[in-house]
C-alpha cells in the first residue's frame, strides 16, 4: 500500500484556532528583539501587550476619514483614553528593553508617530508635563 507524503498528512490535520491571548508577531522586528519583549510582558505587562498596543496605534493614525483625526473618538472604549493608553504602553515597553531592541522597535513606532503628529491638532491647555501624545485635541 502507497504511503501518503508528509506534507499530505500535515494539510489533513486541523488547524486549531487561534488563542486570543497569543503573542502577536511584529513585523520587521527581529527574533531577538520579539523575545526581549516577551521578557519584559512576562514581568511587567500581560502576554500580547505589545502586539495589541501597536496593532491599536497603527489603526488610529491610518484610520479613514478626514485628515484632521481626534484620538480619544473610539468606539470601542469610549470611557477612558484607550490611545493615549496604548501610546504609553509602547513607550514603558520601549524603556525596558536593552538598547538594540528598543532601537528596533522605535523604529518601527516612529514612522506611525509622525504620521499621528501630523494628522493630529496640538491642544494650546494641555498640562506640559504630560507625554506628547495626551497634548493632542480630543473630542
Amino acid at each position: 500500500m502507497p504511503r501518503k507524503a508528509p506534507s499530505q498528512v500535515r494539510i489533513d490535520l486541523p488547524v486549531p484556532p487561534p488563542r486570543p491571548h497569543e503573542r502577536g508577531v511584529v513585523q520587521g522586528i527581529s527574533a531577538a528583539t520579539l523575545a526581549a519583549i516577551a521578557r519584559v510582558e512576562r514581568r511587567r505587562l500581560s502576554r500580547g501587550d505589545t502586539y495589541r498596543s501597536l496593532r491599536h496605534w497603527r489603526r488610529t493614525v491610518y484610520q479613514r476619514g478626514p485628515w484632521i483625526i481626534y484620538p480619544a473618538a473610539d468606539d470601542d472604549h469610549g470611557c477612558c483614553d484607550w490611545v493615549g493608553y496604548c501610546r504609553g504602553t509602547l513607550e514603558t515597553v520601549c524603556h525596558l528593553l536593552p538598547p538594540r531592541a528598543r532601537c528596533e522597535l522605535r523604529a518601527v513606532i516612529a514612522p506611525l508617530d509622525e504620521r499621528f503628529l501630523a494628522r493630529t491638532l496640538s491642544d494650546p491647555y494641555a498640562a506640559p508635563g504630560d507625554p506628547w501624545w495626551q497634548r493632542r485635541l480630543t473630542y
